[in-house]
């Protein structure tokens, strides 16, 4: 398995930041991999992502505890690619954490196709949007 994972404390209210994970149509403003993204977070709901780059991806909703964690998972041949999205109140302020992976017994290969320097590099951008978008 594949992880890259990244935490900041930001200075919003964790309403603000869950409120930018649970509406899909506002994925592209902090991912900015996404063209569009379609369906609901609801426990089992799919999710349509357009990619600007192309081509679609059906995500679904693996785990959802609101206002705490968001789980999506991609399913491929031979490996999944998901991503966490797990949320921490600190006082008046949140603590975000987004983890990508990928498991199964093709992990190696979906890990170098999607590239593991990109993953480690989008986690930390999401925070870093997201923290423009909840100032």
């Amino acid at each position: 398995m594949f992880e890259a994972i990244h935490s900041e404390r930001l200075a919003a209210s964790p309403e603000a930041v869950w409120e930018l994970w649970a509406d899909p149509a506002r994925w592209p403003e902090w991912n900015q991999q996404f063209e569009r993204v379609e369906g609901d977070v609801l426990p089992g709901a799919a999710l349509t992502v357009k990619y600007r780059r192309g081509g679609r991806v059906r995500y679904e909703v693996v785990s959802l505890e609101p206002q705490r964690l968001l789980i999506v998972e991609a399913r491929f041949p031979g490996a999944r690619l998901g991503h966490e999205h797990r949320l921490k109140p600190r006082g008046h302020d949140a603590e975000v954490a987004h983890r990508l992976y990928v498991r199964g017994p093709l992990w190696p290969l979906f890990a170098l196709l999607l590239g593991r320097k990109r993953m480690r590099a989008s986690v930390a951008a999401f925070v870093e949007r997201e923290r423009e978008l909840v100032a």
